[in-house]
């Protein structure tokens, strides 16, 4: 598919995002992925610059709250109906397991339920919690599990507070469980506490120490 394409499948998932038309959404995507225009990342790099302008024009005043609620359900309507053909692409298991969540009060999950797939789609086990976890269940769902990464997005700086707190929190309880972090809410400055902790996909999925735990604090 050329740039051209590409920049056309962008601009009619993005009006159709946006009037919340879920049935033509899916069809957009479904097809440009069926047919082999795209690829499933290619799909979710789309959705994730079309939730930051949402979520930009949220905070400018510009999207009224009840536009982004409407255009996140008709994305994570899209998201899941990829899911089967994650299923069908996804590799034999390697044997390594991620648990994704976001902390408490954290509502907004789709860029981690997008990461939860193209961790499937390299091969990984994954239990993905969703939004508003407490530390404590996420750390129990990392023992249950058996991960060996762990996994926490937050979208807003409110709740920078609560994504450092619950990453000390599973780094003391969890010592050989790695603990990354990321979200639109560290794309600007990033707390100190949490430097050396930012999880960046291209890096982690072509690099294989990125499969290893880290055993000690960087």
């Amino acid at each position: 598919m050329g740039a051209t394409t590409l920049e056309d499948l962008r601009a009619e998932l993005g009006d159709a995002i946006a009037r919340g038309d879920r049935p033509e959404a899916v069809r957009l995507a479904l097809e440009a992925v069926d047919d082999g225009s795209v690829s499933i990342e290619q799909i979710h790099v789309i959705l994730g610059d079309l939730l930051t302008d949402i979520g930009n024009g949220w905070r400018t005043g510009a999207t009224a709250i009840w536009q982004e609620h409407l255009a996140s359900a008709a994305t994570r309507t899209v998201i899941e109906a990829l899911y089967p053909t994650v299923r069908r692409l996804a590799p034999l298991p390697n044997g390594h397991t991620v648990v994704l969540g976001c902390p408490e009060d954290e509502s907004h999950d789709l860029g981690l339920r997008m990461l939860a797939d193209r961790f499937e789609l390299a091969g990984w086990r994954v239990c993905y919690l969703g939004a508003d976890v407490p530390a404590a269940e996420i750390a129990r769902a990392a023992l249950s599990s058996g991960a060996e990464l762990i996994v926490l997005s937050a979208s807003t700086h409110y709740h920078l507070v609560r994504l450092r707190s619950a990453m000390e929190t599973l780094a003391s309880d969890l010592p050989n469980v790695r603990v990354l972090v990321g979200g639109p809410a560290l794309c600007g400055t990033v707390p100190d506490a949490l430097v050396g902790h930012l999880f960046d996909p291209n890096e982690f999925f072509s690099d294989v120490s990125g499969l290893a735990p880290a055993c000690e604090e960087d």
